[in-house]
């Protein structure tokens, strides 16, 4: 199989046929043994990359379906709803029951996240947000998801069935020989993959958001691309967040449990040399309380972590992951999720993002958060701290959240 490296680097490339690199059929002689660096990751090191990779192609998908859509205005204030009116024919729709918007570029995602881990990974398991019943009712949005999800995965599909050309046939996975994703059967399968339930195998789990705050998305304002890794007992292992409207920083943080947090830009495999600058509510002399997020925004009544309520507080749309990537770049003491029945594919990545970055993001008694299925229960709700927040302010918003 060739290095992992040299198939991230294609996988990096512009949506071509990827360049001819290839590992040798002929086993190389024995060399002395060098010290050689360890890749940041350890043991995971390849996976990290090829998360990274996949995110970096899944948010140039939405920058060029942005371009063929229409910005909506809407209140930042607002929640993550929004109406019919706001949405275009075959390009998006309203999802029955809680008003909150899908687009082509969501399922395009899905379906080519899904495709491409199931041939570089094929022994783990996926979840997504998203299933196909809606594109197989909607020839339209089928169409143009399944144009995206096909145009943007192509360098990445030629580059992995190259890697595995040196394999014998027997011991190629079917999924490393073919994606499905050129094929509408195959593209829908791949969108339907995300609801396997747990095969009881001990394997791990790729959990995905392909737009967390798709509503963000349609408005021009804050969304973020989550991809994590979890082990067979729902501990996170990697967490990846794409931003593509980032400006601030490098629109892509990536975290391995242990190895901290890395940023990446929205092209290439190399980590960037960036820190977050320590941020003025930090200072000693500040006086005021510090900034911080909540989410769902009326639990600001209830949740009161500094002398009153809505001291400190303030609003960014849209979605939960958006306020994790605040709370680990350090623009937030703290990120509030006031609520104990949650969805894993909005929370996953961004609890070890803000962990790795230096924070605490545990439930409203400090436990570990895990992820046993689809759903999951906390204590209070999920509560991260910066890495800049102080004990006294990790302590209030603990309190704030625990119900007492």
């Amino acid at each position: 199989m060739m290095p992992i490296s040299a198939t991230v680097l294609a996988l990096n490339m512009p949506h071509t046929t990827s360049s001819h690199v290839r590992r040798g059929g002929i086993a190389a002689m024995a060399a002395p043994a060098v010290e050689v660096e360890t890749a940041w990751g350890g043991d995971l090191a390849s996976e990290a990359e090829f998360a990274v990779s996949v995110v970096q192609r899944a948010m140039r998908l939405c920058n060029a379906l942005a371009c063929e859509m229409a910005v909506v205005e809407a209140d930042p204030t607002g929640g993550k709803t929004m109406d019919a009116c706001d949405t275009t024919a075959g390009v998006s729709f309203i999802k029955p029951g809680d008003d909150t918007p899908v687009t082509a570029a969501d399922f395009a995602i899905q379906g080519m996240i899904a495709g491409l881990l199931r041939m570089q990974f094929p022994n783990d398991r996926f979840m997504g947000e998203e299933d196909a019943a809606d594109l197989r009712a909607d020839p339209a949005l089928c169409s143009l998801a399944m144009r995206l999800c096909s145009e943007f995965s192509q360098g990445a599909r030629d580059a992995i069935v190259e890697a595995n050309l040196d394999l014998p046939r027997n011991l190629m996975d079917e999924g490393q020989r073919d994606s499905g994703l050129t094929n509408k059967e195959g593209f829908l399968s791949s969108v339907d993959s995300g609801l396997e339930p747990p095969r009881g195998k001990g394997e791990r789990c790729w959990v995905l958001d392909p737009i967390d705050g798709t509503k963000g998305f349609m408005t021009g304002q804050g969304y973020v691309i989550g991809l994590a890794l979890m082990d067979a007992d729902g501990k996170p292992l990697i967490g990846v967040m794409g931003a593509p409207p980032e400006e601030e920083c490098p629109p892509i943080m990536a975290a391995v449990g242990g190895h901290g947090l890395r940023w990446f830009n929205a092209v290439g495999e190399t980590p960037v040399d960036y820190s977050p600058p320590r941020p003025a509510w930090a200072e000693p002399a500040a006086s005021d309380a510090p900034p911080w997020l909540i989410s769902p925004q009326k639990a600001a009544l209830e949740c009161v972590p500094f002398n009153k309520a809505g001291a400190g507080l303030t609003t960014l749309c849209c979605g939960s992951m958006i306020k994790y990537f605040a709370c680990a770049a350090g623009r937030v003491a703290g990120f509030v999720q006031y609520e104990e029945s949650l969805k894993t594919w909005d929370h996953a990545c961004g609890l070890i993002c803000v962990a790795e970055s230096g924070g605490a993001a545990t439930d409203a008694l400090g436990n570990d958060v895990r992820f046993p299925g689809r759903l999951f229960s906390v204590e209070g709700g999920v509560v991260c701290s910066s890495k800049w927040a102080t004990p006294e302010m990790q302590q209030a918003f603990l309190d704030a959240a625990s119900r007492r």
